[in-house]
């Protein structure tokens, strides 16, 4: 490939990026170089601009951030270029256009992607289309970027042939690259590499190719905030700031903008089906893949179901002995063989070897021989990995041996994370509050810390770009064991270090306290300040604002029993279609909700609203809303027509609505969510429902009538 050291841009800053395949499109990529930039267009072509001494694909990926528009020039070449495939993956993950262009004629494009199939070629030979090719060059690219939300592999990954194949060759048409929509789950204890999997699935380009609108992921894990992840997909694919009413709302938009889409989406670490069920809707042309420790979460559209156990032997010694000398492989094997084939065990013990052969200079033989004295010493000589209570010990042990690595006030701090909530990506600034209420640490000792503990594999993941760190739950299960009768003081001078006490809305201007304030009070033991801070309506406002209704709704979930902050809770809950479009209604709702309840602490809550500045809002002079603690608890916001007829389900928890919008809807009335749509083809203006809650029967305005059958809801 030829360089320059120097390179020069023809214009002002490269707007095009023009790909080609060298072996067949050299010459026309040359010429139509050329006619763009005698009409005055500057290009960055990868042949001729490359940088002598950089990376090649570091330098195409700078590129890709500064242009607009990639030309790709298309020949048989081309078409079986993996490097071309990738240039344009990237360009699509950048927001760039893609215009692919003729370079020969007669070519087979059966085997590309269904988006690249369907966009329009242009032929720089007819006049009318280099004409429209010109004029689209020169109009700002209006298009969002592809997502692609999965993590990067981590450092020593090892595939996992058997299971990556069985998944992958179920997404993908064996005929040609294109996806399939199904739901598949990865289901297996904690720790053996279910997520690990599943990223390695999205980094595939067999995988990416096929899902070309993009690859989702949400984890959610044991006490998810849904709304947030419903949120997070949105923004993904729609480069918008949502406003949600609650989560009805968010997964009915998300449904209707996976439309017809090509996506696969990721939904890991699923506890519970109720937080799953959000994400199952709409997405006709979607797959799913699910990662669970638990069956009993997953839909029955689930039809193929991966069991992760232990790795098989080749794949554990690749991964215990990385970045480790080579050597014989007995040793290897028999340790590998006493974990169990646990990749978690397999990567805390390689980081315990990595440390002891390539920071201590100790030989590989008496590493591992350190390694088997200390499982012995710790009573571990064999544990059956499928067992719960013989994992824990295993999980103990191992990192026993890790810990010893650290000194003990560096063991001290690693154990205070188990404050942080589960399954959270914690941003550095607030364990940099934590480590320097306890230990004296700041930002830079923290920093070094986080990346001493990323070296010894005790952390999950560590982020120095996004600056956060994420613990692996099986080990902050652990962690919170070892400090539980200290967890309260932890959480307490956690929450001191941000002067909480003068002032509580410090809180505000902190995403990720602001998020978790409520969970750190309650872990704290401080409910009246809690309780305070849930009737201070300059809080309540800060965090509707900052995040969402679900999130300020969870909150009081804590404070059950509350009798005034269970009305404050049913008024927000009462009014939230009407505070999710504009949260400058909060204020006049609780006045217009609350007046009238005679509790002090309502009123108090009620002066203050009187009283609130923040920003222009109407004034209800009297309370002449729905009061919270009666028959009605939410408004249900989804159809888009008159609602027609109602009908509940006999055990009281699902409503059936049918609406002039052509449309049966299924309701969960505990949680207000959507969790099932019937379309017809004229107003539906009637239904009923079977004892059982499952069949349903409605009538439309034309006189046909449908009988519907409720599948995959518990």
């Amino acid at each position: 490939m030829p360089t320059t050291t120097n390179p020069t841009f023809s214009g002002n800053q490269p707007r095009i990026f023009l790909s080609y395949a060298r072996k067949d499109g050299e010459d026309f990529a040359r010429d139509l170089r050329q006619k763009l930039t005698d009409h005055g267009f500057s290009l960055w072509q990868d042949r001729t601009q490359m940088e002598g001494g950089k990376d090649w694909w570091n330098q195409i990926l700078e590129a890709l951030k500064q242009v607009e528009y990639m030309v790709l020039v298309m020949t048989e070449a081309s078409l079986a270029s993996p490097i071309v495939r990738k240039e344009w993956r990237q360009a699509r993950q950048e927001g760039v256009g893609v215009i692919p262009v003729f370079g020969q004629s007669d070519l087979d494009l059966s085997q590309l992607p269904r988006w690249m199939r369907d966009v329009h070629w242009v032929n720089t030979e007819v006049s009318e289309q280099w004409t429209r090719f010109i004029r689209t060059l020169e109009s700002p690219h209006q298009g969002t970027r592809v997502p692609f939300m999965a993590d990067e592999l981590p450092i020593g990954f090892v595939p996992r042939i058997k299971e990556f194949e069985e998944l992958a060759e179920s997404l993908l048409d064996p005929e040609q690259e294109e996806p399939v929509a199904i739901t598949a789950a990865l289901k297996g204890a904690g720790g053996y590499g279910k997520t690990t999997l599943a990223k390695a699935l999205c980094h595939d380009e067999r995988i990416q190719d096929a899902f070309h609108d993009g690859i989702l992921w949400v984890t959610l894990g044991e006490q998810p905030n849904t709304m947030a992840g419903l949120t997070k997909l949105y923004a993904a694919l729609t480069a918008e700031r949502p406003n949600f009413v609650d989560e009805e709302d968010a997964s009915a938009r998300l449904a209707e903008v996976l439309g017809d889409k090509d996506c696969l989406i990721v939904i890991d670490d699923v506890w519970n089906a109720a937080h799953l069920r959000p994400f199952m809707r709409g997405g006709k042309r979607c797959a799913r893949i699910i990662t669970t420790r638990d069956s009993t979460t997953l839909p029955e559209t689930a039809k193929l179901r991966v069991p992760v156990d232990a790795m098989q032997q080749k794949e554990a010694l690749e991964l215990l002995s990385y970045d480790l000398p080579k050597s014989e492989t007995a040793d290897l094997r028999a340790l590998a063989a006493r974990l169990g084939e646990w990749p978690f065990l397999l990567k805390l013990a390689n980081g315990t070897l990595r440390e002891r052969v390539n920071t201590m200079g100790q030989s590989l033989e008496d590493a591992l021989a350190y390694v088997q004295k200390a499982l012995k010493k710790r009573g571990l000589t064999a544990f059956d990995a499928r067992n719960p209570v013989e994992r824990h010990q295993a999980v103990a042990i191992t990192l026993g041996a890790s810990f010893e690595h650290l000194k003990e006030d560096e063991l001290a701090r690693y154990q205070e994370l188990a404050i942080f909530p589960e399954d959270e990506e914690v941003p550095l600034t607030a364990v940099t509050k934590l480590w320097l209420a306890t230990g004296g640490l700041d930002d830079f000792d923290t920093e070094e810390l986080c990346t001493r503990l990323n070296q010894l594999s005790l952390l999950l993941r560590y982020d120095p770009t996004t600056q956060c760190i994420q613990l692996h739950d099986v080990v902050r299960t652990y962690l919170e064991e070892q400090v539980a009768s200290q967890l309260p003081i932890l959480h307490g001078q956690f929450l001191d270090a941000y002067n909480l006490q003068n002032d509580p809305m410090n809180a505000a201007q902190e995403p990720y306290l602001c998020r978790y304030l409520a969970y750190h009070l309650v872990k704290a033991e401080r409910w009246e300040e809690l309780k305070k801070l849930l009737l201070n309506i300059d809080w309540l406002y800060a965090k509707v604002e900052a995040l969402d209704i679900p999130a300020i709704l969870s909150d009081f979930d804590w404070m059950r029993g509350e009798k005034a902050l269970s009305f404050i809770q049913g008024a927000i809950r009462l009014s939230a279609h009407i505070i999710g479009k504009n949260r400058t209604q909060l204020v006049g709702q609780l006045l217009g909700r609350l007046q009238p309840i005679p509790l002090p602490e309502i009123q108090n809550l009620v002066g203050q609203a009187k009283r609130w500045v923040g920003s222009p809002w109407l004034h209800p002079l009297y309370g002449n809303l729905i009061q919270p603690g009666g028959p009605l608890i939410r408004t249900l916001s989804g159809h888009s027509g008159w609602v027609r007829a109602v009908t509940v389900t006999p055990d009281g928890t699902r409503a059936i609505s049918a609406s002039g919008d052509e449309t049966c809807k299924v309701w969960d009335l505990a949680t207000g969510q959507e969790v099932a749509t019937f379309t017809g083809e004229s107003p539906i203006v009637c239904c009923a429902v079977s004892h059982d809650g499952r069949t349903i029967v409605v009538g439309e305005n034309s006189g046909r009538v449908h009988i519907l059958r409720l599948e995959g809801v518990d």
